[in-house]
């Protein structure tokens, strides 16, 4: 079992110092990942779509600037700056809330008891449940490989 290094106050104290006494960075060395300039620059990319340009089209024009992007990954990273967004996780609560009155399965309020797959039996035993057989997409069930996973 590997032992846990141990360093003492002064150590931590002198680090933080250190740390504390860094110059800002200007910002042609600072790097940026794709999703978190998507956040500044989305409105951007929103307003060229409306323009009429499609991704490919916004993805050539990031190309010309030194950015290596598909449209692939521009697509991709403009959905991930939605799910910290309230309108974003707003819309899919909204949505499975909606499934759930709609006839679908109803959605489990937060505070809920977890499900379980035991059931009681007349001699007051309790018996693991074993579940149904998942159907595949052709028909047919799909089954684990073996029996005590």
């Amino acid at each position: 079992m590997p032992v846990a290094k141990v360093y003492t106050k002064s150590q931590w104290d002198a680090f933080a110092r250190a740390l504390d006494a860094l110059p800002e960075k200007p910002d042609e060395e600072r790097c940026v990942t794709v999703r978190d300039a998507m956040r500044d620059v989305r409105a951007h990319v929103r307003a060229a779509q409306v323009k009429g340009y499609t991704l490919e089209q916004i993805a050539e024009q990031a190309q010309q600037h030194g950015l290596d992007l598909t449209a692939g990954t521009i697509r991709y990273a403009l959905r991930g700056t939605g799910k910290g967004s309230g309108a974003g996780a707003g819309t899919r609560t909204s949505g499975a809330r909606a499934a759930g009155q709609a006839g679908g399965p109803a959605a489990r309020p937060p505070d809920a008891p977890p499900r379980t797959n035991q059931v009681r039996k007349d001699g007051g035993k309790t018996v693991t449940r074993q579940p149904a057989p998942v159907q595949g997409t052709l028909g047919f069930a799909i089954r684990p490989d073996t029996d005590d996973l």
